[in-house]
């Protein structure tokens, strides 16, 4: 086993790991795509990939970031909804001996699917990734949610009919290149985190260079999906998400507040649902959270647990720790009263992080760099 920078890798070892990926429908979705974790390279410093072996064969792939301190995280930070290894089945491998194969003090993933076996025992946490299931076609998820007894659907389409008779004829666009619609996204999305008082990743410039190197691939296995959803001329809600050949992942959405009490974003997912069905995609991953629109779309979901793998058992006894406490914060209510109380302290340092990135950006392109972003922090 081993660990290489991505741009090391040779087209051989990017076929083999993609080949792996899409093979039995690519079921583990884009963030562990080989086109993701470039993208993310192209923009940040120290992606690195873990080749991992079973008796001089690969098996499987792991992509981390390297921090200085080398600890190993995931390659978008706050931008990566999945980590985790992509491992073909029933392969053995060691976790330990993977790390200190690609000389890391710990790797720390969040978000790692419960179904990634030899993570198992090092997992703490709990969390859900609610997901639609489309692999029966949009009518066949549509009759699935009415037979549940859930009333979300029924109440979204007197909702469109409602915006439809008082703003003009609704219109789904599966993906534009419009650079406006982008903007809006982000504008919109700023916004929100503003009012939430939550942190805006999109504020510093390798989360946006990321976002748009996403969005200008396009190719059979995967592809950056910008979707626009309008009333009349109006546009009401943007998407902005990642696609394989059968997988979706809800990434970024945004809405017009103006619009807000018709639902609009909602609206947006069903009619994303939607075309996503007609283009073979098999499922939609809505990412963690328990959101109420993602409880109610969603037709089932998959559990992840944050994952530290340490040499160092004073690491891995400060990791359970932090997620003790992570659990504790979540559940109760002197917790809920510290996270409102730290976000504006979180707020405060993305804000001083935003300058100086925006700072070293400047300095690169003045120096007469390669015109990307690169970024170790």
């Amino acid at each position: 086993m081993r660990a290489e920078p991505v741009d090391h890798l040779s087209p051989e070892l990017f076929d083999l790991w993609e080949g792996m990926h899409d093979a039995d429908g690519g079921p583990s979705g884009p963030f562990l795509h080989p086109a993701y974790v470039r993208a993310a390279a192209g923009v940040r410093a120290g992606v690195e990939v873990g080749i991992i072996t079973e008796r001089d064969e690969i098996v499987g792939f792991l992509p981390f970031r390297r921090s200085l301190l080398g600890v190993g995280g995931p390659v978008g930070s706050r931008l990566c909804d999945v980590a985790g290894a992509l491992i073909r089945p029933f392969a053995a491998w060691d976790p330990v001996s993977f790390i200190r194969a690609a000389r890391l003090r710990t790797l720390r993933l969040p978000n790692v699917p419960c179904s990634s076996g030899a993570f198992a025992r090092f997992q703490r946490g709990d969390a859900e990734a609610p997901v639609m299931d489309l692999s029966g076609g949009f009518e066949a998820y549509r009759a699935s949610r009415l037979a549940s007894g859930s009333s979300f659907l029924s109440q979204l389409e007197r909702k469109a009919r409602k915006l439809e008779r008082e703003q003009g004829p609704l219109r789904f666009e599966w993906h534009t290149t419009n650079d406006g619609v982008f903007a809006t996204l982000l504008r919109w999305k700023a916004a929100q985190r503003r009012q939430t008082r939550t942190p805006d990743v999109l504020r510093l410039p390798w989360a946006r260079a990321l976002l748009e190197r996403v969005r200008r691939q396009e190719s059979a296995g995967f592809a950056g999906v910008l979707s626009a959803f309008y009333a009349g001329d109006t546009l009401a809600a943007v998407h902005f998400g990642m696609r394989t050949r059968h997988v979706l992942h809800y990434w970024v959405p945004a809405y017009s507040e103006e619009l807000a009490r018709y639902s609009p974003g909602v609206l947006a997912l069903v009619e994303l649902a939607r075309a996503a069905a007609e283009r073979g995609i098999q499922r939609i991953d809505l990412g963690s959270g328990d959101e109420r629109y993602k409880l109610q779309a969603a037709t089932g979901s998959v559990a992840m647990k944050s994952t530290t793998v340490s040499t160092s058992p004073a690491a891995r006894a400060c990791a359970n720790t932090l997620d003790r406490a992570r659990a504790w914060s979540r559940s109760s209510r002197v917790g809920k009263v510290l996270r409102t109380a730290g976000r504006s302290l979180v707020r405060g340092s993305y804000l001083v992080q935003s300058v100086r990135e925006a700072s070293k950006w400047r300095a690169d392109a003045t120096l007469g760099g390669d015109g990307g972003p690169r970024s170790a922090s």
